[in-house]
């Protein structure tokens, strides 16, 4: 099989049907499938969203311990009611706005009128697999520009049936939107390599993949790792002109340094909230950790935990390596491109640089970590997929002529192509035909990602509490975005939510009480409960489980919020009573207003 790409031309017919049923799974996992949005970082940016299409630009119904401490440290004294946001990045959230305002008198959450799925969780779903549509298209042109059609039209079906990409569009995550994004920035780099190696200008693919890179990084913040490695591939694949390399790092540079003026002048930290993040890096504790407390301290560094930390996440991350590669063949045998050397000199150069963004990426997942593997909002692995099937499929088709040498006969010219799709197509053979059947039985009443989300129980919180109050929750952008309520994260000490709530009454805010779901009661083990992250807070995690055996877990004396609220009851037993999974504990009795 040739691997060279003198003739591009394919047949227009053939085109048309693969996007026709590429444009048909979109439809179907937007339509069908669909069960509200998985990601709570996606909730979290949703309802800043919904906030701009309100006209309060940059303000969250989401209070971040750690993020409010800073803004009281540089003297904002910002209202819960009116909080600046200081952590997320900006991007998503204002695709996501101007749709919102378009749709704004479906702002308030009503399942019981408009069924189990939020309209706007459907928009956000038709955003992400726009974005999955273009990935293939773009990712279907390099390929074309690197190797022949064959190459290119396998590598793109390999991802068409890719379910976990499939699953990532519709999440709502960040990452979402880096897919596309990363798959325009390794078509500009195909292109701006080529042209070099072709002895023609690079300037404008050069100028556009740093904007490109711009974008991604006011997309996510771990996008700083791609960009590192994009330099990085510049100056692999253009050896002569390694100058190209600066406009891919300043003019991402200029937008973070744009975006930490803007930060310096509402929190006096150029890095705002999201500095927690960039600490993680350093410590051997998660962001959540940082994020949830009330205070600015940061603990002393350990190098021995660092370099224990980023051996622990590697060896993790190498063992579920075929699952963070969204279980797609192609993309796998990547490693093993790697260690060819293909016939053209762009050819190889890209592959060089797409090596070196891989393993910046490496790098940057094992100082971050990944608890909850495939589906954490910090998963940059995923996104390469595209780009390494491409170098994957090339890979397999050399692999498969040495094997089988010449032969016209269908499985001597198709069979590593059969292979390929049909081990990457298992995740979407097992999971979409009961979920289809699911979805047209059930239509909008499918069931929710639970655990830990069910967004119509959740909705109940705003009609039980007042407009002026604020709730506490382990998962504040799920209650944020389906409540439309003022959430604060729960602090990683109590002591601290005294101090929160004392400020929050200062600004005529009450603490109505706290939402609590199997994002922080879900343990492993038992004892995990009393080392882990709400060490603090067993009485909470405990209470609603241990209501079913007639047994009350008590909180401490001087805890008012004692009246549970069953949002997601499950009977055990015969013999035993509800237990609560997802409950509102509050400080008295309420009823639900209309």
């Amino acid at each position: 099989m040739s691997l060279q790409p003198p003739n591009t031309a394919s047949n227009p017919l053939l085109r048309l049907a693969f996007y026709g049923i590429a444009v048909g799974m979109a439809l179907v996992h937007v339509f069908i499938t669909f069960r509200g949005l998985s990601s709570e970082e996606g909730m979290e940016q949703a309802q800043m969203a919904r906030e701009m299409a309100r006209g309060k630009y940059f303000q969250t119904k989401v209070i971040r311990p750690y993020a409010w401490a800073l803004l009281n440290e540089a003297g904002k004294e910002p209202d819960p009611m009116a909080m600046p946001d200081i952590t997320q990045p900006p991007l998503q959230p204002l695709i996501w706005a101007p749709a919102f305002k378009l749709l704004e008198k479906h702002h308030v959450y009503e399942p019981g009128k408009n069924g189990a799925i939020y309209l706007l969780d459907r928009v956000i779903a038709c955003f992400g697999v726009t974005g999955m549509l273009l990935t293939l298209l773009w990712t279907h042109g390099a390929a074309r520009k690197l190797f022949d059609e064959t190459v290119a039209g396998v590598a793109v079906l390999a991802l068409l049936v890719c379910e976990p990409l499939w699953e990532l569009t519709v999440s709502g995550s960040p990452v979402t939107l880096l897919l596309p994004l990363m798959a325009l920035a390794f078509r500009l780099l195909v292109a701006a390599v080529t042209r070099a190696h072709q002895g023609k200008g690079t300037t404008m693919p050069l100028m556009t993949l740093g904007i490109t890179a711009a974008l991604m990084v006011l997309t996510h913040w771990m996008a700083v790792w791609l960009v590192l490695g994009l330099i990085l591939a510049v100056a692999i694949g253009l050896p002569n002109k390694k100058g190209g390399a600066v406009w891919v790092a300043v003019i991402p540079a200029l937008a973070l340094s744009g975006w930490g003026w803007w930060m310096q002048q509402r929190c006096g930290d150029p890095l705002g909230g999201a500095k927690t993040l960039f600490q993680t890096h350093l410590l051997s504790l998660g962001p959540s950790v940082l994020q949830r407390q009330y205070s600015l301290a940061m603990p002393p560094v350990q190098v021995t935990d660092l370099l224990r930390k980023l051996l622990l996440n590697w060896q993790t991350q190498l063992g579920d390596v075929f699952s963070h590669l969204g279980y797609g063949l192609p993309a796998l045998f990547f490693m093993v491109a790697m260690m060819h050397r293909f016939r053209r000199a762009e050819t190889t150069a890209i592959r060089l640089g797409l090596g070196a963004i891989f393993g910046m990426v490496i790098l940057g997942m094992g100082f971050i970590g990944l608890p909850d593997r495939r589906l954490d909002d910090n998963q940059l692995y995923l996104i390469l997929v595209p780009a390494l099937t491409v170098f994957g499929t090339a890979m397999l088709a050399v692999l498969w002529a040495r094997v089988q040498g010449n032969g016209n006969s269908l499985w001597i010219r198709w069979g590593y192509a059969f292979i390929a799709l049909g081990i990457s197509a298992l995740p979407l053979l097992n999971i979409l035909p009961a979920q289809v059947k699911l979805g047209l039985t059930l239509r909008n009443r499918i069931y929710p990602h639970w655990p830990p989300y069910v967004p119509d129980r959740v909705s109940l919180v705003r009609r039980l509490i007042e407009p002026n109050e604020i709730v506490f929750s382990d998962a504040p952008g799920f209650v944020a975005w389906y409540a439309d309520s003022v959430t604060a994260w729960i602090p990683t000490k109590r002591d601290d939510f005294e101090l929160m709530k004392k400020r929050a009454e200062e600004h005529g805010n009450p603490v109505a009480g706290f939402v609590m779901t199997p994002k922080s009661t879900r343990v492993e083990h038992v004892q995990d409960a009393f080392i882990g992250p709400y060490s603090e807070w067993t009485d909470l995690l405990f209470r609603g489980l241990m209501l079913a055996f007639d047994r009350d877990f008590l909180p401490r004396p001087d805890f008012i919020y004692r009246v549970p609220v069953p949002l997601v009851a499950v009977p055990l037993g015969a013999k035993e009573n509800l237990s609560l999974q997802m409950t509102f504990y509050t400080d008295r009795p309420r009823t639900l207003k209309e």
